[in-house]
């Protein structure tokens, strides 16, 4: 279990020059670790990835986004004055960045797994992965400049796959906007491999990512039919309200995942007075002081959810605490199943005025019934006091419901009213 307070709201800024006497690219790739940081949970994020080699320490990677068996390696080539080129020399900047990326990409790839690669993480301290780089299936090369470009002279010198892991070339802002627009990891490395198909050609031209997301969006996540970028900007052009209608769709639906986010955000942060009116057999459930073990397992269970997973679990949780905060006192909440978590049943609730022992007691007969309703071996409870803090709770592996569970399971969860709704990458209207 855990608890935590949410006393502070992210916020996404651009970047811009930095304020400090630090040179420009290493404060934007500081910067971008906050951007990313928010949609796919800081603890997933590592930035400055190195190893010792014989005694000499170097870089891996400017970042590694890695949760379970999915990986992403990001190389962010950026100048210390953005605007100093232009027409031709920015042309040869570009290329230039693009071929220094995937040069430090490729080393990354073929260097010695014999040797433990580490990342000093702002909450989780030092990492390590002692077998070298976990698996990757994205290479990507994030370039800063702002206006298109085609690297088409360096069609030697860049390749798009190696041993059977796409190389995406892109616009540093490009790739900010994707990782707001899909603001999970399954979602963004579907992205990645759908893009892939396109012609060769357009792969190495950056700069107008919107166009492509944009019939990415139409096509409900598929760039099926899409013949090239040329090909995506004429069916674009041809509904821009349709266009406009699909993102005003999107960024509706996808409110309720920040709250989710907010969630995962909050659970790095424990709050001091957790052990406060706790007996000892609920407070072993916890991580030990000093310990923080059990948070990033929830994170990870919040993570696992797709784009449209994440926002609906959201809705459900808005909902309940909607419904409760009419009330001087009580307590309601939600159960939501998903196709692709089959282990998986997450309920959300929301408690007003319920003194804290009370909540957690009725939190764990809430795992155990929904556990044994739905025929779950997981669950993940998330549960708002107050709207003053979260109750997470994550069930253990190999829990068996005992016959108390089975009743509490009935005389909860047997009553409410089931729905059942499809989950497109483009919510419906």
């Amino acid at each position: 279990m855990e608890n935590s307070r949410p006393d502070k709201v992210a916020s996404l800024s651009s970047i811009n020059s930095p304020a400090t006497p630090i040179k420009r690219t290493d404060w934007a790739e500081r910067r971008v670790e906050e951007f990313l940081s928010l949609p796919f949970f800081s603890e997933f994020v590592f930035r400055d990835v190195r190893t010792t080699e014989r005694r000499k320490q170097e870089q891996i990677a400017d970042f590694l986004i890695s949760h379970r068996q999915t990986g992403l390696l990001v190389e962010q080539k950026c100048q210390e004055d953005p605007t100093a080129k232009t027409g031709p020399k920015l042309e040869q900047a570009a290329l230039k960045m693009a071929k220094n990326g995937w040069s430090q990409v490729r080393r990354a790839f073929t260097r010695n797994r014999e040797f433990p690669v580490w990342c000093d993480h702002p909450r989780r301290g030092r990492v390590e992965f002692r077998d070298g780089l976990p698996p990757i299936q994205h290479g990507v090369v994030a370039i800063e400049i702002f206006e298109p470009l085609d690297l088409g002279s360096g069609v030697d010198s860049l390749p798009l796959d190696h041993e059977g892991v796409t190389i995406t070339y892109i616009s540093l802002n490009d790739f900010l906007n994707l990782a707001v627009l899909l603001r999970s990891i399954p979602e963004l490395t579907d992205y990645l491999s759908a893009r892939h198909s396109l012609p060769s050609a357009d792969l190495r031209q950056i700069g107008d990512e919107r166009t492509l997301f944009s019939f990415y969006l139409l096509n409900n996540g598929s760039f099926a039919g899409c013949a090239g970028l040329s090909d995506a900007r004429r069916a674009v052009a041809a509904q821009p309200a349709r266009v406009e209608d699909a993102f005003r769709r999107k960024f509706g639906a996808d409110q309720y995942a920040h709250l989710m986010e907010h969630v995962a955000d909050e659970l790095a942060t424990r709050n001091p007075n957790y052990t406060e009116g706790i007996s000892e057999s609920l407070l072993a459930a916890y991580d030990p002081s000093g310990q923080r073990r059990n948070y990033l397992e929830m994170q990870a269970a919040l993570a696992d959810l797709r784009l449209r997973e994440r926002a609906e679990l959201g809705r459900a949780f808005q909902s309940v605490i909607e419904r409760v905060a009419e009330k001087d006192r009580g307590f309601t909440f939600r159960a939501a199943r998903f196709d692709s978590m089959s282990d998986w049943v997450y309920v959300v609730g929301a408690a007003r005025n319920v003194d804290r022992p009370e909540l957690l007691s009725r939190i764990m007969v809430l795992m155990g019934g929904a556990m044994a309703f739905y025929e779950k071996p997981k669950c993940l409870v998330v549960v708002d006091r107050d709207n003053k803090g979260y109750e997470v709770a994550l069930s253990r592996p190999g829990v068996r419901p005992t016959p108390a569970h089975v009743e509490a399971g009935k005389h909860l969860f047997g009553k409410l009213r089931i729905t059942t709704s499809p989950l497109h990458f483009l919510p419906d209207g």
